[in-house]
């Protein structure tokens, strides 16, 4: 709730307003609008509480309510308001107090006042044009002060310092440039349905009063978590590739770590499983492959189809998933696209109400009230239509037109499974394969044999086994006709082991053996049966592994694949960069996989994907038809509501939406009581565990005390981010986040070390955490030499080599594997370079501006537009901006206007306007100039996120504008690495 009050919308929110409001005020002399605010609580208290007769025994009546008071409200002026896209009034500061129904203030629970985090830097939203002060300032700010009070008197002195620390300024005599400062009290209500996020503190609530946490959420917020095991290797990748059973995308396989990532995943048995995805190593591409996955193991046991949801923090990560899903194609071919019409996409979103029919274009959606893709399908015009599609595209693949839909689901469940057991044997015959070149190499040749005439290509091959099998036959002869014909002299001797006969007997067997595949040591034994039995030994061995070879190439034929599986991580790093150089090249053949598994990607899994989604297409068909008439197509009890999911997913084989909406979306209604006027009432349950499997995407973003609350509704997670890219938008404070650990009985005291030894770098904390880090925590796979727990995706393909190099260098100890190359020569500029900028940052509003690098940014853009759009097309989509102040940003934005740059399509602002997006061409503003060194946020703490993540959106040339005096080439944080990185460039000297 606390994270929830510091954003406040009052449009949507009881309050009222009072001219020339004081803060040093003790009684509001209003009071019927006090009372009308507090009958407003007294409502939604009761509302909640299911009653709703006042003259009800059950009836909680009110004397007093916690208000919110904003001392004052910003008014733009005229001449500001037509650069603002939000031209409402704006109340950046609030504090708490306890109003009662005489209109007298009291003090309140919490003290700390609120300063909406919209306004303050570092930024997250990019629509905020007004900065009030920055997060470090409140930080500081929230670190003083007493925990009580003795009077009203205290406690608005301890607001009023509070204020003075973190604005510079005193609540009465606040101004701000382009803003008229009206000392209005705004008293509000704060807890009355505030956001969307009342249906995350619901959902809290009701976990609360069970007598038992659903299991994947006491898995997650475990503390102490010690199990630690490797990923899978590359030489146990075969055990677990029959489990790979589907590939949504069929035009590129998985890398060498996705592969890893996904078969360990799939081999798990844990709720929690962590993937760190730096930025451009195929976060994406590996949550497709486990969802293809589910699909098809699913369509293969022939039960209810997996429910999966995938859920972010906000709207820019969740359209980012949508847009994944819907952009995956099929291989072209009677299974290629849907069998139903007007269906498109493997996701479905699920959005808030207030999303638009715009917002929504182009994407297949379902609101709460039914509206959407479902509304459209699920109609007897349209299930007759899709029925006759379905049966054409079927009587086509199969070749018959006799065919009804349950025989084509049928026949479809049948071609999976044939598949699937052609993946599990080609496990096991390539296992036997593996046995039988460790026992060739062990013990079937000797010192006198040349082994590489038994391999082409780096396999056993049958031909050299098939001469052997020849060659130990005659032998065999030979021995047997050998002791047939020995004396009976030599023989008795040999018996009586007279020293004589044994030599004579070994001497000329030796002869007979020599150049044989039977050696004979010392202690050879010369006695026919020792010797028969080890050339038995060999010819079964050959026998064996002729066959076993003949049943692999067999296989392969069948299947048209031409590799084999890699023997170990260098043997898979060979053939992954031979395949890169293709690529770079434009070899098609080379870039081709060449490899067992990538082959098996792009064909087998990839056509089990097109059938499980046919065959699902099929069961949907049937389903809606059985369906349709019946009571249980509508209602949202538990049963109606789970069979509704569960037929939709048959679908869109991915939900998609943010922690905000997924707990309205994934609950059912239970009846509870009749009111006292018989209007029956109803409770909405959550449906705990319901959702197969939770995928958390740009986890590192999330808050905890977001994301925590969906766990409750599924059986497995898959978290997927990248702690040392963008951060949370921490909405509390620290001090807040102790004082609720010692109000819950977490810590002792304020002084308690376990809240910074602990909670903090295990992720828990609402001021510091992330769901990444509690992922991590939760987590049992890590990676040799990685920190943090979870497994690793390491190719990165979407910068040039001197881009990420950086990115290697500042945040990931050189463990990325720059897969795109060096930058090429008909680039229109060089990768990395910093043009100077003579200037110096200035202060407007609290946020830094620099006017010199904006007319250089200006400049240069004009000056280079030719060039890049020859290039790239369209300038305004090949160039993103990225500044850390708003200041900069709505400079910036009223230049390039002037300058004729379409600002409303080019990306511009803070790293948040890029996150999960890329671009040719990035420009960084870094606007602090001399004076400034050793002070900028983004090296604060050494944290390598802001430039981090504004670097590696650049996928051909990152540019900086900047005082190159505040660069430290001999420091270690993220703008001195950076200067080691970048080629300097004077004004004078600009490319273009």
């Amino acid at each position: 709730m606390d994270a929830l009050s510091i954003d406040i919308d009052i449009e949507k929110l009881k309050y009222f307003e009072l001219e020339h409001f004081h803060i040093h005020s003790t009684e509001i002399l209003q009071t019927d609008l006090v009372n009308k605010l507090i009958d407003a609580e007294e409502q939604r208290v009761n509302k909640k509480k299911g009653v709703s007769i006042r003259d009800s025994e059950n009836w909680t009546t009110l004397e007093s309510a916690i208000v919110l008071i904003a001392p004052f409200k910003l008014m733009p002026l005229p001449e500001r308001t037509i650069f603002l896209r939000d031209k409402k009034s704006k109340f950046p500061f609030w504090y708490y107090a306890r109003l009662n129904r005489n209109g007298t203030l009291s003090l309140p629970e919490d003290f700390f006042p609120l300063f909406q985090r919209k306004y303050l830097e570092p930024l997250a939203d990019e629509k905020t044009e007004f900065i009030f002060s920055t997060v470090e300032k409140v930080d500081a700010a929230a670190a003083t002060g007493k925990e009580a009070y003795r009077n009203f008197t205290d406690y608005i002195q301890y607001i009023e310092n509070v204020f003075k620390l973190v604005v510079d300024q005193t609540i009465e005599n606040y101004v701000t440039e382009g803003f008229a400062t009206v000392t209005n009290g705004l008293i509000l209500l704060p807890d009355e349905e505030m956001a969307a996020a009342i249906s995350i503190i619901e959902l809290y609530e009701k976990i609360l009063k069970r007598d038992k946490i659903p299991s994947l959420l006491t898995d997650f917020i475990t503390l102490n978590n010690d199990v630690s095991r490797a990923p899978v290797s590359v030489d146990k990748l075969i055990s677990a590739n029959h489990l790979h059973m589907g590939q949504m995308g069929f035009n590129f396989p998985l890398s060498i770590s996705q592969r890893k990532s996904l078969y360990t995943f799939l081999g798990a048995e844990d709720k929690v499983f962590a993937v760190n995805g730096p930025p451009g190593t195929g976060k994406t591409t590996l949550l497709q492959s486990i969802v293809a996955n589910m699909m098809v193991e699913s369509a293969i046991k022939g039960q209810d189809p997996a429910i999966i949801l995938a859920c972010s923090t906000n709207n820019q990560a969740v359209t980012n998933i949508i847009e994944s899903f819907s952009k995956s194609n099929t291989q072209p071919g009677p299974l290629q696209g849907r069998w139903l019409p007007e269906v498109n996409g493997y996701a479905t979103y699920l959005p808030a109400a207030s999303k638009t029919p715009t917002e929504l274009k182009d994407i297949n959606y379902k609101k709460l009230s039914g509206e959407g893709i479902f509304s459209k399908l699920e109609q007897p015009d349209y299930l007759y239509t899709a029925k006759n599609y379905f049966l054409e595209k079927g009587h086509a693949y199969f070749s018959s037109p006799l065919l009804d839909i349950q025989a084509i689901v049928e026949k479809l469940q049948q071609r999976l499974s044939t598949l699937q057991t052609s993946l599990q044997q080609a496990s096991t015959i390539w296992e036997a394969y593996q046995s039988v070149a460790i026992d060739f190499n062990a013990s079937y040749c000797h010192a006198y044999t040349e082994q590489s005439d038994y391999y082409s290509e780096g396999m056993l091959t049958e031909t050299a086994f098939g001469r052997d099998l020849t060659a130990l036959s005659s032998l065999e002869k030979e021995v047997v006709s050998y002791f047939r014909n020995e004396s009976v002299f030599r023989k008795l001797g040999c018996f009586l082991h007279i020293p004589a006969s044994w030599r004579k007997r070994a001497s000329e067997l030796r002869i007979v053996l020599r150049d044989s595949l039977i050696p004979t040591p010392t202690d050879f034994s010369y006695v026919q049966q020792d010797i028969l039995e080890k050339i038995d030994q060999k010819i079964n061995f050959a026998k064996h592994a002729v066959k076993i070879i003949k049943e692999w190439n067999r296989w392969k034929a069948t299947h048209a694949i031409k590799g084999n599986p890699p023997a170990n991580e260098t043997a898979y790093w060979e053939k992954e960069s031979f395949k890169i150089m293709g690529l770079r090249n434009n070899d098609r053949t080379a870039s081709s996989p060449n490899c067992f598994y990538d082959e098996l990607d792009v064909s087998v899994r990839h056509e089990a994907f097109q059938l499980a989604l046919h065959y699902w297409e099929g069961r949907w068909l049937l389903k809606l038809e059985e369906d349709l008439n019946t009571d249980i197509f509508t209602g949202n009890n538990e049963e109606k509501a789970k069979n509704r999911w569960l037929r939709q997913a048959m679908i869109t084989p991915c939900f998609v939406s943010t922690f905000y909406m997924s707990p309205k979306f994934f609950n059912s209604s239970r009846f509870l009581q009749k009111s006292d006027r018989g209007v029956p009432l109803f409770d909405n349950v959550p449906l705990y565990g319901f959702i197969d499997l939770l995928i958390v995407d740009e986890a590192g973003q999330v808050a905890p005390e977001v994301g925590i609350a969906t766990f409750a509704l599924a059986r497995r997670a898959v978290v997927v981010g990248d702690v040392k890219q963008i951060e949370p938008v921490w909405n509390i404070t620290p001090k807040m986040d102790v004082g609720n650990l010692k109000k819950g009985g977490l810590i002792r005291d304020y002084n308690d070390l376990v809240y910074e030894k602990v909670f903090d770098p295990k992720g828990f904390l609402a001021s510091t955490g992330s769901i990444m880090k509690m992922a991590q925590n939760a987590c049992c796979y890590q990676e040799e030499g990685l920190a943090e727990k979870g497994v690793l995706l390491v190719e990165h393909r979407r910068c040039y080599d001197e881009i990420i190099n950086y990115c290697n260098e500042l945040a990931y100890n050189g463990l990325l594997k720059p897969l795109k190359g060096k930058s090429i020569p008909d680039n229109p500029f060089p990768p990395m370079f910093c043009i100077h900028v003579e200037g110096n940052s200035n202060t407007s509003s609290s946020s830094r501006y620099n006017m010199q690098e904006v007319t250089a940014i200006t400049d240069w853009l004009i000056a280079n537009r030719q060039k890049i759009e020859q290039k790239y097309g369209r300038l305004e989509q090949a160039v993103g901006i990225i500044t850390p102040f708003v200041g900069q940003k709505n400079n910036l934005i009223y230049a390039l206007k002037e300058a004729g740059f379409d600002t409303s399509i080019l990306k511009l602002g803070t790293v948040h306007a890029l996150q999960g997006a890329e671009r040719p061409i990035i420009l960084f503003s870094m606007v602090y100039g001399k004076g400034d060194a050793g002070t900028m946020f983004f090296d604060r703490d050494n944290k390598p996120n802001m430039l981090n993540v504004a670097v590696s959106r650049a996928q051909d040339s990152f540019i900086v504008f900047a005082n190159t005096a505040i660069f430290n080439k001999q420091q270690r944080t993220p703008s001195g690495i950076l200067s080691n990185h970048v080629k300097f460039i004077t004004e004078r000297h600009l490319p273009n």
